[in-house]
């Protein structure tokens, strides 16, 4: 049985990755064992704060603050609450952080710009002969890169009526169960690989297009849900996997495995795919010499038939990747953003997860369309970018 301190270790790194139904079960149940345990309080208060509960978000730090007046990182937490909340006290809680910080530390960024402590991450690192460190640049409360945002923000009115499809497929959705396991050939919602929003996207656009072909590279929770929503309605869709070793057993879910990486594959595979089929990604997420995501974007994409759907998964723009993704040190979604800025005609952008949950409108009219009944509590977290290659 975990102990209290892994537990909150698996908690905050389930909240630095988004995961926020996750990270909540943790902390709640911690909390119900330790209910005075001041980091609970404080990181349940930042989820439930990040899941537009702020009021309650409030009412858990003050208890952390409470507990633990001496700990920087809850005044910190505290500030950004009241600050996003609009109530009193939100500079003096950023006081309170400054006099307690370490004055080796860097400055705290004034209230305007102050962040979700977990938001801070930095990862400092040598690679052959240079010394880097790799920090958050865009999103997390920071400003979204602006040339991107303005390219997502012209296809709202095509977000929305796909929330719409989407709405139409809720009494299928809460057919899904919440939680699940591994091991099942079932999908279930609160899962650390394919998160809600991808999950219901990738249904809806397999149930719009109904393609002949679905072509996976990255397999695993994803294709729990693609054999799915083939089966359930009755698509023509045919399965092909490529992935030298999936995450789960999804070979009796495929029509085709192919277990090798792509970066040995044919490429003539990927140039036969008809418009209206879709290709997916979800790989190694690096690109260096040789690497499966070189290949993709210089190889294959650039390829592609005119019509063919494309999901990327795992891409965060216009925003940087979320801190729990920073020791990581992903790279691809800096290729997808330079095809997008100096060739923003040669794709449609068909429904960036990531962004869409971002936007307070679209983010409102897709919990309308889908949480409610056994889904009410879902979060709506996705980061699969889907769009489709023009002529």
């Amino acid at each position: 049985m975990a102990t209290t301190e892994e537990m909150l270790l698996i908690g905050f790194d389930r909240l630095r990755c988004n995961l926020l139904n996750l990270a909540e079960l943790i902390f709640v149940e911690v909390l119900a064992g330790e209910p005075d345990n001041p980091a609970a309080l404080r990181l349940l208060g930042v989820v439930r704060c990040k899941l537009g509960r702020g009021g309650e978000g409030v009412r858990l730090l003050r208890e952390a603050a409470e507990r633990a007046p001496s700990l920087e990182v809850v005044w910190n937490d505290l500030a950004v609450a009241l600050r996003d909340a609009g109530e009193p006290g939100a500079e003096a809680a950023r006081a309170r952080a400054v006099a307690l910080r370490d004055p080796a530390a860097a400055p705290l960024a004034p209230l305007t710009g102050l962040v979700f402590a977990t938001e801070r991450a930095v990862h400092a690192f040598e690679l052959a002969d240079y010394r880097y460190t790799a920090t958050l640049r865009h999103g997390a409360g920071r400003t979204s890169h602006p040339e991107l945002s303005a390219i997502l923000e012209r296809g709202r009115d095509r977000y929305a009526a796909f929330i719409g499809e989407m709405g139409a497929l809720q009494a299928d959705f809460a057919q899904v169960a919440l939680g699940g396991s591994y091991e099942s050939t079932d999908p279930f919602w609160f899962n650390v690989w394919f998160p809600a929003l991808d999950g219901m996207a990738l249904t809806t656009m397999l149930k719009r297009r109904n393609p002949k072909r679905f072509l996976e590279i990255g397999s695993g929770v994803s294709t729990k849900f693609a054999r799915r929503a083939v089966s359930r309605l009755g698509l023509q869709t045919r399965l092909t996997s490529i992935d030298p070793e999936p995450r789960n057993a999804v070979d009796q879910l495929c029509d085709e495995v192919i277990r090798r990486p792509l970066e040995q594959c044919d490429p003539a595979m990927f140039q036969a795919l008809d418009p209206g089929d879709i290709l997916f990604l979800d790989s190694s997420h690096r690109a260096f010499q040789g690497s499966d995501v070189t290949v993709f974007f210089t190889e294959i994409l650039p390829r592609l038939k005119p019509g063919v759907i494309v999901q990327v998964h795992d891409i965060y723009l216009p925003d940087d990747y979320i801190s729990g993704h920073l020791r990581q040190l992903w790279n691809e979604q800096y290729l997808l953003a330079v095809a997008l800025l100096f060739g923003p005609d040669r794709f449609e952008i068909l429904f960036p997860c990531w962004w869409v949950g971002r936007d307070p409108a679209l983010r409102r009219q897709a919990r309308e369309a889908v949480c409610h009944g056994p889904l009410e509590s879902v979060d709506l977290y996705g980061a699969s970018f889907w769009m489709q290659v023009k002529g």
